[in-house]
C-alpha cells in the first residue's frame, strides 16, 4: 500500500475512532497443513488418487474477533468438507488450545478436491474409500496446529477498523449447463443459468496505523480447477490469496459461497455430439488453476483498491443459530429390495462395493428404525457491523444465497458453505425437477435427504434468525 493511501486509510479509520462504544479488536494468522505424499485424495465420485505431488500448500487461515465481550473464531481450511463429528473434535481441541468455547468457532472448507478424504465416514460412492482411515488421523494431527494459528491470531490482535467491498466477479459460473433438448450437462458452464456471482471483500487494518491486518475473500465456486489429478493443491483460491497477499503483505482468508451449482469458470472445452461449451465442473490442471486464481484475485483487488470508509462502530454479535429442516429416506422399501434383488448371486467385492448396492443396504436399515421426519442442527451466524456470516453445513443452491442477500436485514451477507460439517447437497426445486448430478449426489452423505421444500424453509429460519441478532444489536 502507497504511503499516500496509508495516510488515506488512517485519517478515515481515526474520524470513526471517537464513536467506537465497544472496539472490535482482530487477529489473523495462518499455518501449513500439507498432507504428506501418498495420502488418499477426496472428491470426483471419489476415484482411488493416492497424492505423488505437492503442487501448492494447503493452509488454515484464522481469524479473531472479539468486543471484549464476545469472542469468536473463523478458520478457513483448505480441505473439500468434514464430517459433523469429526468437526466437533477438531473445534474442540481447537477451542482448548486457543481458550475460546469451542461452540465459538468457526470452521469453514475452501472445498478443494486436492486434499485429503477429511472425513471419518466411508463414502457411498465407493466401497471402500481412504482404507485404514489416514484422512481422518491427518484432520487430528492438524488440530494442535490450527489450534496454535487460532491462539497466534487471538494474542496478535489489533484494534480493528474494516472496510467492505462488494461487486460482481467472474470466478464462478453456474455448472448446470443444458443439452438442447433441456437435459442437464456433465457439469457444463452456463452464463444464461442463476448464478450468485458476488464477490464480497472485508479489509481489516489497526485502527491507529490504518496497517492491514487481514482480508476476506467471498466468492462462490467450485474449488476444482485443478481437475483429476494426484497433485495436492489448495486450487485456484490458494493462487487468489497468494497474488492478493504481494499487494496487501498480511493474512488473505477465503471462504467460499453457494458452491452448490458453482463451478470454477473455466476454458476446458468439450466437444461432442451434444454439447459444445467449457467446463463448469472442473479445469485441465495447473494452466486452470491459474486463470481462474488470477480472475479472482483481480476482482478482489479492484474492490480493495476502491476502499476509502474504514469504520470502528462495529457492533458484534456471535450465536449457534438451530434449523430444522424436513428429509425422507432417500430409497423406499420397494425400490431398495428391488435393488438388492438385482445382486443376488452376483460377487461383491469388498474393496469395491456397488454404490446401488451400498444406498439400497443403507436405506433399509434406515427404514428398520424409527422415521426421523426432520434433522435439528446448529449452524454459526456472525455480524460483524453491517456484514452477515452465515455458515451451513451444505452445498446450497444459488437461488438461496441470492434470497438471503435480497430479504436480509444486513447489507453483507456471506452464505458459507461446507462450515461446521458437512450434510449434503441443497439443490432447489427447479433443480430436483431437472436432475442432474447434485440431486444424485445428494444421496450418497446420509441415510437421508432433504425434501424438495427443504432449502426455503432453511432460507425462512435463517432471515429469523439475522432478523433476531439485527433486533439485539439495536438495544
Amino acid at each position: 500500500m502507497s504511503m499516500k493511501k496509508l495516510l488515506s486509510v488512517a485519517g478515515a479509520v481515526l474520524a470513526f475512532a471517537a464513536f467506537a462504544a465497544n472496539p472490535l479488536e482482530v487477529g489473523f494468522a495462518t499455518a501449513d497443513i500439507t498432507p504428506p505424499l501418498g495420502i488418499y485424495l477426496t472428491g470426483y465420485g471419489r476415484p482411488k488418487r493416492l497424492a505423488t505431488n505437492v503442487h501448492s500448500p494447503l493452509t488454515a487461515t484464522a481469524m479473531y474477533v472479539t468486543d471484549g465481550k464476545t469472542e469468536t473464531a473463523v478458520v478457513s481450511v483448505d480441505w473439500c468438507l468434514i464430517n459433523n463429528e469429526l468437526c466437533d473434535e477438531l473445534r474442540k481441541g481447537v477451542g482448548d488450545i486457543a481458550g475460546i468455547p469451542w461452540s465459538n468457532v468457526v470452521l469453514c472448507c475452501t472445498h478443494t478436491h486436492s486434499a485429503p478424504h477429511t472425513s471419518s465416514q466411508v463414502s457411498k460412492w465407493r466401497g471402500t474409500v481412504d482404507k485404514g482411515g489416514a484422512g481422518a488421523a491427518y484432520v487430528r494431527k492438524s488440530i494442535p496446529i490450527i489450534g496454535d494459528a487460532v491462539k497466534r491470531a487471538k494474542e496478535s490482535r489489533k484494534e480493528a477498523a474494516m472496510a467492505i467491498g462488494y461487486g460482481k466477479t467472474k470466478t464462478g459460473i453456474s455448472r448446470r449447463g443444458t443439452h438442447e433438448n433441456g437435459e442437464v450437462g456433465a457439469l457444463f458452464g452456463d452464463p444464461l443459468m442463476i448464478h450468485d456471482d458476488n464477490m464480497t471483500v472485508l479489509h481489516f487494518v489497526e485502527a491507529k496505523t490504518g496497517k492491514t491486518i487481514g482480508i476476506v475473500v467471498h466468492c462462490s465456486a467450485h474449488n476444482t480447477a485443478m481437475g483429476i489429478t494426484t497433485d495436492i493443491s489448495s486450487d485456484w483460491c490458494g493462487v487468489m490469496r497468494n497474488r492478493v497477499a504481494t499487494r496487501y503483505p498480511a493474512p488473505v482468508m477465503f471462504v467460499n459461497g453457494a458452491i452448490g451449482d458453482s463451478g470454477p469458470r473455466t476454458y476446458r472445452w468439450f466437444d461432442d455430439a451434444e454439447y459444445h461449451g467449457f467446463s463448469g465442473g472442473c479445469g485441465d490442471g495447473v494452466d486452470s488453476v491459474l486463470e481462474v486464481g488470477y480472475r479472482a484475485a483481480n476482482d478482489a483487488l479492484d474492490l480493495l483498491e476502491d476502499m476509502r470508509d474504514f469504520r470502528t462502530d462495529l457492533p458484534l454479535v456471535y450465536k449457534a443459530g438451530k434449523l430444522s429442516l424436513p428429509q425422507v429416506i432417500h430409497t423406499s422399501k420397494d425400490e431398495a429390495n428391488k435393488i438388492l434383488a438385482g445382486f443376488s448371486g452376483k460377487k461383491i467385492d469388498p474393496d469395491d462395493i456397488p454404490a446401488e448396492y451400498l444406498l439400497a443396504t443403507q436405506a433399509l436399515e434406515a427404514w428398520s428404525k424409527p422415521i426421523e421426519p426432520a434433522l435439528d442442527f446448529e449452524h454459526p451466524l456472525l455480524a460483524i457491523g453491517p456484514v452477515a456470516i452465515v455458515g451451513y453445513p451444505l452445498e446450497v443452491f444459488s437461488t438461496f444465497t441470492l434470497r438471503l442477500r435480497k430479504y436480509s436485514p444486513y447489507q453483507y451477507n456471506l452464505a458459507c458453505c461446507n462450515t461446521n460439517g458437512y450434510l449434503s447437497y441443497m439443490p432447489d426445486k427447479a433443480a430436483l425437477a431437472r436432475g442432474g448430478y447434485e440431486a444424485h449426489a445428494r444421496k450418497m452423505a446420509r441415510s437421508y435427504i432433504f425434501t424438495p421444500d427443504a432449502g426455503d424453509v432453511m432460507v425462512v429460519q435463517t432471515l429469523k434468525e439475522l432478523r433476531e441478532m439485527k433486533k439485539e444489536t439495536a438495544k
